[in-house]
């Protein structure tokens, strides 16, 4: 329950972010065009919005283990052999993904002593890169969690009927 939670307060702010930026660039586009003036900004904006909506997804497509995955030889192995190898595929994802938020924490502190601001709005970078590390940091979590439900043959994996909230 609080993971779906987490999940649509996550995919709901990405999905306005999202519909923001479309807006932000369509109104960017009309303006250059039609009035010979763009959007102040608009690039930096969009960019932002970029980082936001990627990061604000990872950890649930870490905890549903949505992720791209490969599976040629999933046929050939035996169930054990799979629950292994997903078990250490996570462990992986969250190491990888501790490994960023911890860089990107140290990034975020640097980049807020140096006062770092957008070259033409001046937005502070500074809260976007600690947002960085914060939903990078519930990203490994995700991992660690759907790692913890492989182990215990509870995958955390949800299925398209699920996710449009069929079942």
């Amino acid at each position: 329950m609080i993971a779906r939670t987490l999940s649509l307060i996550a995919s709901s702010l990405a999905a306005a972010v999202l519909v923001g930026m479309a807006l932000l660039t369509l109104a960017d586009v009309l303006g250059r065009n039609l009035m010979r003036a763009p959007v102040p900004g608009a690039t930096e904006l969009t960019e932002i919005g970029l980082v936001v909506v990627t990061f604000l997804l990872y950890p649930m497509i870490a905890f549903r283990q949505r992720h791209i995955t490969v599976d040629l030889f999933d046929h050939i192995m035996g169930k054990l052999v799979r629950r292994i190898l997903d078990t250490a595929a996570n462990l992986l994802g969250a190491a990888v993904f501790a490994g960023i938020c911890w860089q990107l924490w140290k990034q975020a502190a640097r980049v807020t002593q140096y006062g770092d601001v957008t070259a033409y709005l001046r937005i502070p970078l500074g809260p976007v890169v600690y947002l960085m590390a914060v939903l990078s940091a519930l990203t490994a979590i995700g991992f660690l969690l759907a790692s913890l439900g492989h182990l215990l043959g509870r995958s955390t994996a949800t299925h398209a009927a699920q996710d449009a909230g069929y079942e």
